[in-house]
């Protein structure tokens, strides 16, 4: 997996939501092709929102660019704008099919949208073993802190294994929260058992589903999937600490037993690139 140290962050951008999308209008004019036949009227009144949409699913994955104050506006922006192209694309092709070229860029700026608010830091196990304590200080820290975004940590007392996300948080409207929040995270995963690589940027983040096979005797691998889309099979193992600031009630950890035998970790679609490649 390709990710950015959340550290690169850390200094404000002088990019601006109106130059990311500037400069991919300008590449989508000359790189969208739109043919020319007897439905030429409608494709005409669709070539505008059809290069606004191109522009803002690839202004989203630059977000990482923007001053973190700017991002909530942006996001807001780009929605709006996704639901002005869109409407423009529909009523061009109201009479008619709309092609499906045009129906995936419209699914592509929403499905670039959803990506963008629910990118934020993750927390992958390093160790072959992880196991968290009770996230109980996190939750009043960030109650303090005034904390607003999302916090998800491994149940505690649960077996976690090499390179499953233990951790992710995000901002209200998506990326890097503060850094006294990843902070403070990164200091609680350090006093658990095992240990965790350094915190990475994913766009999207990623639930754990322990999948079961009760035929074959139980457990038979974890499954890292998108928050994002359908929720696939199996039991989430990250569970809620903070969401929307309301600190989330979470279970203590069952009496300890006998250790799990390792699981094999899979993904369930390629990982985040680096927002910087």
């Amino acid at each position: 997996m390709n990710t950015n140290n959340p550290s690169t962050h850390s200094s404000p951008d002088t990019t601006t939501w109106a130059s990311l999308l500037a400069g991919w209008v300008q590449f989508a004019q000359t790189a969208v092709a739109l043919p020319e036949d007897e439905e030429g009227d409608r494709w005409r009144d669709s070539i505008a929102p059809a290069i606004g949409l191109h522009a803002i699913s690839m202004a989203l994955t630059e977000l990482h660019k923007l001053d973190p104050a700017e991002r909530s506006l942006a996001m807001d922006k780009a929605e709006l704008g996704i639901k002005e192209h869109a409407g423009a694309i529909n009523s061009a092709w109201s009479a008619e099919p709309m092609p499906e070229s045009l129906a995936e860029l419209i699914d592509d700026a929403k499905s670039s949208w959803e990506d963008s608010l629910h990118e934020g830091v993750v927390w992958r196990c390093k160790s072959n073993r992880f196991v968290t304590r009770h996230p109980g200080e996190i939750g009043l820290a960030m109650r303090e802190a005034g904390f607003m975004g999302e916090i998800f940590i491994a149940a505690p007392g649960v077996d976690m294994f090499k390179d499953a996300p233990v951790a992710w948080c995000r901002d209200q409207s998506g990326g890097m929260p503060d850094e006294q929040v990843v902070e403070f995270i990164h200091g609680f995963l350090e006093t658990c058992t095992g240990k965790t690589e350094p915190p990475e940027i994913m766009r999207p983040l990623h639930q754990v589903y322990r999948q079961m096979d009760f035929l074959a005797g139980g457990a038979t691998h974890d499954l890292a999937a998108p928050v994002t889309g359908e929720l696939p099979a199996g039991q989430p193992l990250l569970v809620p600490v903070v969401v929307g600031g309301e600190v989330c009630s979470v279970s203590l950890p069952p009496k300890s037993g006998k250790p799990m035998d390792p699981l094999e970790v899979k993904w369930a679609t390629v990982e985040a690139e680096n927002p910087d490649q």
